[in-house]
């Protein structure tokens, strides 16, 4: 039987980002699910990030757990 490789995280955070965003949602006055990171039309590429809280993880976002901090990733800024 073959053994498939565990696949890679999509992103990691720096100890400071993850301590930031800690902080952030520890002053949050309603209950937050993690930070959302997603696309948008715009910017000279014609696409550019998004990052948002967010109160609830999306049916397809790809979870990313890193440092004590939930990232929920929309399946369009991954590709």
């Amino acid at each position: 039987m073959t053994q498939l490789r565990p696949r890679p995280q999509v992103m990691t955070l720096t100890d400071a980002a993850a301590e930031r965003v800690r902080a952030v949602i520890a002053r949050s006055e309603k209950p937050i699910a993690g930070l959302r990171i997603g696309v948008k039309n715009g910017g000279c590429a014609g696409m550019e990030y998004t990052m948002e809280f967010a109160e609830a993880a999306g049916k397809f976002d790809e979870v990313v757990e890193d440092k004590g901090v939930k990232v929920l990733i929309d399946p369009k800024a991954i590709l």
